[in-house]
């Protein structure tokens, strides 16, 4: 794994799960969501903070890959790497691994900036681009999604 990884960790709970205690996939989206704004927090970007500016991320598009099941009370780790950083947009790719390390699902998001009291795209705080532009790696062509 590249030094540029931020990484969570997130156990497996029983409400994760369907009735046989296998991760339900809509869950993976929330993993995902929790260590994309844990990434983001980290920098100084509070979701909460932009909301009272009535600023904030929205998701423009999602591509995923399940690829096998989490159980319940599994230990997993969620990466997030950014591989794409614009002045109102972010593209970010994910991955969800178990205890063991197997990568269970992948995950690609292109989330954009925005003025919720205009609708409309704006500018990320500079300190904010220039803070992500040095955690997007130099190759991004193995970043991808493969379905």
């Amino acid at each position: 794994m590249s030094a540029k990884t931020f990484s969570i960790n997130a156990r497996v709970y029983y409400e994760d799960t369907d009735a046989g205690g296998i991760v339900y996939y809509a869950n993976y989206l929330k993993f995902c969501e929790r260590a994309r704004t844990d990434w983001l927090r980290g920098m100084g970007l509070s979701q909460s903070s932009m909301l009272e500016d009535k600023k904030g991320f929205v998701i423009k598009n999602i591509k995923g890959n399940y690829i096998s099941s989490a159980r319940l009370d599994d230990m997993l780790r969620i990466t997030c790497i950014p591989t794409k950083a614009r002045f109102a947009s972010l593209k970010i790719f994910q991955q969800v691994y178990n205890q063991h390390d197997e990568l269970l699902f992948e995950f690609e998001c292109s989330i954009a900036f925005v003025d919720m009291a205009k609708h409309k795209p704006a500018t990320m705080p500079k300190e904010a681009i220039e803070y992500i532009k040095q955690f997007v790696p130099e190759d991004v062509s193995h970043l991808e999604v493969k379905i």
